[in-house]
């Protein structure tokens, strides 16, 4: 099943049903589809073809939804963009890509101007709202005109859907290419990862131009026949007004999101909200318990997935549940079997027995067609249909999976590994600590040092920091540099961007902690 097949199908199984929320706007299925089939037939009209790829730079938005739905359905392919890129980083994605067409807003439109000046395969500029007088097409215009039907067309399953940027954090970003049978699939798995069904509203906190956002809440509600709360921005003292407001009962998030919300203050948290589930990924133990208790969210799913291959793993929501661990492989609705397959191996490629820490590598019917334009990276990524994730990991005697860190983030001190995770973990469990980051740092005698970035909620002193972790840690973990800063630079998924850490050098103001700890030793 492509795309277009799944979205028609659902319009006419649910077409009076409200589907998509956005502000105090409201589309039912079959509105939410002739929207989208609008959409397809002005892309059609502005000659769009089989293949060709469109971006698309535009906030959380009916539009988004409308503009990706509607590429797809017409067999084009759509690259989401980040809204916070600059002139150099979309340039980059539209030549790299050779997209002929970019998909903007007034938000944005400056930055793809620029782009467009200095592209050579960017051939159009269109908008979802009017800019003042410029020429530009208003894509609002052209979709009120066009019809509401779609002329038939051949659209196979395995076509190409989207090409999603990767972070680039470890060289140039990497277009990952997924077909529409990865989208369906994916939908079809959170059916069974979340327990979904067609009275679910998912609440879209994560931005739609990340993978999250598009395969498991957007799809997802799809398969399920559930309905689809859009937020324009994450704004954690409106949360728990916006979730009452538009009765969501699920929602996904990543990275410090959980972190922030447990750290707002009381009186935003509305106690007569219907969440119940809340779906993250690499959940501390303290915001778990958080969730479930303080915040009366029946159940916390945490998973793995990556942008290669969504929907890896995850504890399942009606089964044993593993705090802090990825849980097992997913499942697809009503089956029983494995959606996918995961390993842990060593360095020689040999599967690792129970609790040894090596490369996680995975295997599943939604891993990526590969990188775009670079087949040298797809191949050193894919070998023999195993995808290496570049993280280190264990399994235990049950099958449950735990994330160690990642490959490139492990700190070498000593002759000894050090997860960079678990030093976090630490630091973040001090009742003054909101959130950290742990990263090596060159030593001037071997191997690494380690340096804690941490944001404190209130006044923490070093001294008091590091008392706290020779406590809890073996003495070769131990930060020896502590920075205390406002905040941790972070990606639009609220993911700290320890790639910008590692770029600050040693002479930002820091603590040098190896003569406090020496003294406390002796």
């Amino acid at each position: 099943m492509n795309v277009r097949e799944l979205l028609e199908s659902q319009s006419s199984v649910y077409a009076h049903k409200e589907y998509l929320f956005c502000g105090d706007g409201i589309w039912t299925y079959r509105q939410f589809d002739e929207r989208v089939n609008q959409a397809a037939n002005s892309f059609l009209e502005i000659g769009i073809k089989l293949g060709e790829r469109v971006g698309l730079m535009l906030r959380n938005s009916p539009e988004f939804l409308f503009a990706w739905l509607g590429l797809n359905k017409i067999g084009a392919v759509m690259v989401p963009i980040n809204t916070a890129f600059k002139e150099p980083e979309v340039s980059y994605i539209i030549n790299h890509c050779s997209a002929t067409g970019l998909i903007v807003s007034q938000e944005t439109y400056e930055v793809a101007d620029e782009v467009k000046k200095k592209s050579a395969t960017l051939n159009w500029l269109a908008s979802v709202e009017a800019i003042g007088d410029d020429p530009t097409l208003n894509l609002g215009v052209l979709w009120d005109k066009a019809s509401k039907a779609l002329k038939s067309i051949q659209l196979h399953e395995n076509h190409l859907a989207t090409i999603i940027y990767t972070s680039g954090t470890t060289g140039p970003p990497k277009g990952v290419m997924h077909a529409h049978r990865s989208y369906v699939l994916c939908g079809q798995a959170m059916i069974a990862r979340s327990a979904l069904t067609s009275d679910d509203r998912l609440m879209v906190i994560l931005p739609f131009f990340h993978a999250n956002a598009q395969f498991y809440s957007t799809m997802g509600s799809l398969a399920a026949g559930a309905s689809l709360v859009v937020i324009p921005k994450f704004k954690a003292s409106r949360f728990w007004h916006q979730a009452r407001k538009y009765q969501a009962t699920q929602f996904g998030f990543v990275g410090a999101i959980g972190r922030i919300l447990i750290a707002r203050p009381e009186d935003e948290f509305d106690p007569h909200h219907v969440i119940r589930v809340a779906n993250g990924a690499l959940v501390p133990e303290n915001v778990y318990f958080a969730f479930t208790g303080r915040f009366k969210i029946p159940h916390v799913i945490d998973g793995y997935g990556l942008t290669e291959c969504p929907s890896v793993s995850n504890n399942p929501i009606g089964g044993r549940v593993k705090i802090g661990s990825m849980g097992r492989p997913a499942n697809l609705p009503n089956s029983g079997q494995p959606f996918s397959e995961m390993r842990v191996i060593d360095e020689n490629g040999h599967e690792l027995p129970a609790n040894e820490i090596g490369e996680l590598i995975v295997r599943s019917p939604v891993l990526m067609k590969g990188y775009y334009n670079d087949p040298q990276q797809t191949v050193e990524a894919v070998r023999d249909g195993w995808f290496h994730t570049g993280d280190y990991c264990y399994r235990d005697e049950d099958g449950y999976f735990f994330f160690v860190d990642r490959k490139k983030d492990i700190i070498r001190r000593k002759g000894e590994n050090i997860s960079s995770v678990e030093v976090e973990g630490v630091i973040n469990a001090h009742p003054h600590v909101l959130e950290s980051a742990v990263v090596a740092v060159a030593s001037t005698l071997s191997e690494d040092e380690v340096k804690a970035f941490v944001v404190p909620k209130e006044s923490l002193a070093a001294t008091e920091l590091i008392d706290w972790c020779m406590e809890r840690l073996a003495d070769f973990k131990l930060p020896r540099y502590i920075v205390f800063r406002e905040n941790l630079p972070k990606t639009p998924t609220q993911r700290i961007a320890k790639y910008l850490l590692k770029e600050l050098s040693i002479p930002e103001k820091y603590f040098d902690m190896a003569p406090y700890i020496q003294d406390k030793k002796r």
